[in-house]
């Protein structure tokens, strides 16, 4: 196959794709679209399930029927984003592509090539007489950008029968995906006591324009957490005797995310400002210590305030201060074999001051399901001595690298001869929704891959087609070797 023919043909099954909004928790429409055109290449046994996954299962070709059942996989929703001034609805307007040279990208959106070019590629695949496989089951599950409602709904039976996956969510390609980790949403709250103000001045007290970034991409990057620098400065006021209460304590933006800011309200005696300023500056200089190489925009703020009505009682304020403290952000372990992967981290994502409560957001991640339970084992403790109350949502499971895999070596071999040079072999640190069907069935041998994107997730999202084309030689490639 030649890559314009092959660039051709996936971009006519993405334009079909691009009329059909995918808004995650909206894929009828899509799903609906999938299924008949299914059914117009010729594919009878199409199941769409009860939340719009589409399950669909294509013949072997001629001499290849006693393979093993390999699964071609991806998600049909996407995240829709316009930027500022484009008419854009995203559960009714359609994509509208631009192709300049080898990019492909939308007019003034985002493109959802995450991961709608999984789909194109499967369709356009399963047209080609010449690309000999096995049996083939296509798998497009829905909302994997929120909730991952698809994976965690899809029937057990769709993979206990395959040996391989081929899951085409990735974005680089020159890279093997080969891992991905499992995480935990928890959140920790306490019931707050106010009392009136026990001082006679108040502060803002800010840690600003820290990094932030993924906390699963970027948490072996070096960086420093805007809320726990927080905590830190406060805890050395108290560690000098400087009697404080916390009016109000927010910072972050999500969970998975490191936080970049976060500022305290804080109630004092005057008398007690040169020991405040003294502590800024000595934790000023003890964080550029540790963190100055990687983050040099960081820099801590303090300045009067008005007076609140009310704060924390001394106790909350001590509590507060000591959990932000005691739990561990950033990365726990590093993996033996990779060791760019990170084996365990954490991050505080979010804290919230409400009328009554203070509520943080604390996420672990795992490349194991084991190694994250024994960390989410310690929470409980945590809480229990700072007076919190913990709530822990269901784990999303981990995908753990293959040491046996034979899909690896041919999946391999088939991107050096068609690229010319070693694939990267990579775990990732965050989430995928080969940690469910792994979870369905540990025996699955399962690589993800994916053709280079940009700025996914954003209104300047784009796909470079040539990696396209090359991603297709491989799959077909692969899928004749597969035994």
């Amino acid at each position: 196959m030649k890559d314009n023919e092959i660039i051709d043909g996936v971009l006519n099954e993405f334009a079909g794709l691009a009329k059909h909004p995918r808004q995650s928790h909206h894929e009828k429409a899509v799903s609906d679209y999938l299924v008949n055109r299914l059914h117009e290449l010729g594919i009878d046994h199409v199941v769409q399930d009860e939340v719009y996954n589409i399950i669909a299962d294509v013949p072997a070709t001629a001499g290849y029927e006693s393979r093993p059942l390999t699964i071609l996989q991806g998600h049909m929703d996407m995240v829709c984003v316009a930027k500022p001034g484009v008419v854009y609805d995203p559960l009714t307007s359609p994509i509208k592509l631009v192709r300049e040279g080898n990019i492909l990208r939308a007019d003034g959106t985002s493109l959802g090539a995450d991961d709608g070019i999984a789909e194109a590629i499967s369709l356009f695949l399963i047209q080609q007489k010449d690309v000999a496989h096995g049996p083939l089951r296509l798998i497009f599950t829905v909302d994997e950008e929120t909730a991952m409602t698809g994976a965690t709904h899809l029937d057990k039976k769709y993979v206990a029968d395959a040996k391989y996956i081929i899951n085409c969510d990735s974005e680089y390609m020159d890279i093997l995906c080969v891992g991905s980790a499992g995480s935990c949403h928890t959140h920790f709250t306490r019931t707050i006591t106010r009392q009136d103000p026990a001082g006679n001045i108040a502060l803002k007290v800010q840690t600003c324009d820290f990094l932030g970034g993924h906390s699963g991409e970027t948490i072996n990057a070096g960086k420093s957490n805007g809320i726990q620098a927080l905590a830190f400065v406060l805890l050395q006021l108290a560690d000098k005797g400087v009697p404080y209460t916390i009016a109000s304590i927010s910072g972050g933006n999500a969970a998975n995310a490191i936080p970049s800011s976060a500022e305290a309200t804080i109630v004092l005696d005057k008398s007690d400002m040169p020991v405040v300023q003294d502590t800024l500056k000595e934790a000023k200089a003890e964080f550029d210590l540790v963190y100055g190489e990687v983050e040099k925009t960081a820099h801590y703020v303090c300045e009067e305030t008005a007076m609140p009505k009310q704060t924390f009682s001394p106790a909350d304020t001590k509590a507060v201060v000591q959990l932000l403290s005691i739990l561990h952000c950033g990365v726990l372990a590093m993996n033996q074999l990779l060791p760019k992967l990170p084996d365990l981290s954490a991050n505080i994502g979010t804290i919230v001051t409400e009328d009554t409560c203070v509520t943080l957001q604390y996420f672990p991640r795992a490349s194991a399901d084991a190694i994250l339970r024994q960390l989410l084992g310690t929470l409980p403790v945590y809480a229990e001595l700072t007076g919190f109350t913990l709530e822990m949502g269901t784990p999303e499971p981990a995908w753990t690298k293959n040491p046996h895999s034979t899909l690896l070596p041919v999946i391999a071999q088939a991107y050096k001869e068609e690229a010319g040079k070693d694939a990267r072999l990579e775990a990732m640190h965050g989430g995928l929704e080969t940690g469910y069907f792994y979870s369905l069935n540990p025996d699955l041998d399962i690589v993800s891959v994916g053709p280079t994107t940009h700025a996914i997730h954003s209104a300047d999202e784009s796909v470079e087609l040539d990696t396209v084309a090359l991603l297709v030689r491989i799959i077909a490639k692969t899928l004749g070797r597969l035994e």
